[in-house]
């Protein structure tokens, strides 16, 4: 018998239990799953998401839905490439919207540096925008199944704004800014 290549989660939840499908749904977005119809996604398989499937479909069981985890060994061959097509589009539409915000970022960053007038409102600000640029990329990159080729450029991006932040932050400019006031 031949391991597992993919998971489908199928489910079913009472009419009246709107919560439980919003729960349903964010819990597998944030798994990168791949809608196959109302109620039923597929993953690649790993250990790690087969348990979290698990806890998810034990969810809908306790809102006293019904939910089935079934391992896959094999799809068509153009099943299987839809899926990946799928779900490459689904990182590659997150990493393209990661570049992008790395680079408005950067931008805010070099324009904040050469200005020389950078409040500490103004630098936590751009501080706590670049954490959370990182956390998404951070999601998006444990979605990301079969390693996006976008992955790399959109780090790349997300690095030169740090860059442009740790300039801000150097002892250097911070030195420079103390003698302005």
């Amino acid at each position: 018998m031949s391991s597992p290549k993919w998971l489908v989660l199928t489910w079913r939840l009472p009419a009246a239990a709107s919560a439980g499908r919003v729960a349903t749904w964010r819990g597998l977005r944030r798994l990168g799953a791949v809608t196959l119809t109302p109620g039923a996604v597929i993953l690649p398989y790993s250990e790690q998401l087969l348990e979290q499937l698990e806890w998810i479909a034990e969810d809908i069981v306790q809102r006293e839905g019904d939910a089935y985890v079934l391992p896959v060994t094999e799809l068509a061959e153009a099943e299987e490439d839809e899926i990946r097509r799928r779900i490459g589009n689904e990182r590659h539409e997150e990493y393209l919207q990661l570049r992008e915000a790395a680079a408005v970022l950067a931008r805010r960053l070099a324009k904040a540096d050469a200005a020389h007038a950078l409040e500490p409102l103004e630098r936590s600000q751009l501080g706590r925008e670049l954490a959370a640029l990182r956390r998404r990329f951070a999601s998006t990159v444990e979605r990301d199944h079969f390693e996006s080729s976008d992955r790399s450029p959109t780090q790349r991006a997300i690095e030169l704004a740090d860059s442009a932040s740790r300039s801000l932050h150097s002892p250097a400019r911070l030195q420079h800014k103390s003698r302005e006031d």
